[in-house]
């Protein structure tokens, strides 16, 4: 078993240089095997498909990417301290691994199965920590307790996938995945969401009618 696992990652590993470097559509599986000096065979034996090895690419990185954060929201102070590095953890993905998430894609009207996909993956993940910053908020008296974490989660990501679609369409004409300061624009958008979000949690009847 740790073989196995031992060769997964190998695999993984230089599938993501190459997605890296040359998108998923010009990647190949007879090129990821040749990289690892493997028979085409061996590479099958292991994923079905070039579309498996980009799901588990994507699967592996969201995993590393969250666990800090989920320590962090363990020990952090303060809600608005697990926000910040939310959204810097975010700008990070998107200048190292835009390519993963299939930006161009979006900006179809149709995005394809696999895009979906990867994108649903993602937000599966960040509705779990977002529940999980809530309710951080409610136990240390900052948000009001009588929010529904998990629905207030879903709802939210639901308003940051709009913006994100949004976003993609407004940069249909002459789009640059790597453009880091077009990325740091709309991660200031997202601040900003979060930030009325967040504020709006922020009241608690009894205490708003004890100051009147």
């Amino acid at each position: 078993m740790a073989e196995l696992d031992q060769k997964r990652t190998l695999i993984l590993e230089a599938a993501l240089k190459r997605f890296k470097r040359f998108g998923l559509s010009k990647t190949t599986m007879e090129e990821i095997a040749r990289d690892l000096d493997i028979s085409k065979g061996s590479l099958y034996y292991y994923f079905s498909d070039k579309e498996s090895i980009y799901v588990a690419v994507v699967e592996r990185m969201i995993a590393d990417c969250f666990l800090d954060m989920s320590d962090f929201v363990e020990t952090a102070a303060s809600t608005d301290a697990i926000i910040n590095r939310y959204l810097e953890l975010k700008e990070t993905m998107l200048k190292e691994y835009h390519f993963l998430f299939g930006i161009n894609q979006w900006i179809k009207d149709m995005p394809s199965t696999l895009m979906r996909q990867t994108i649903e993956l993602l937000q599966t993940v960040e509705i779990s920590f977002l529940s999980a910053t809530i309710k951080k908020g409610i136990c240390l008296g900052e948000l009001n307790e009588d929010t529904d974490a998990d629905a207030t989660a879903q709802l939210l990501i639901n308003v940051l996938f709009g913006l994100w679609v949004i976003w993609c369409k407004w940069q249909v004409t002459g789009f640059n995945p790597q453009d880091r300061e077009a990325l740091h624009c709309f991660m200031d958008r997202e601040k900003k969401v979060l930030d009325i979000f967040f504020n709006g949690l922020r009241y608690r009847p009894a205490i708003n009618q004890a100051r009147l």
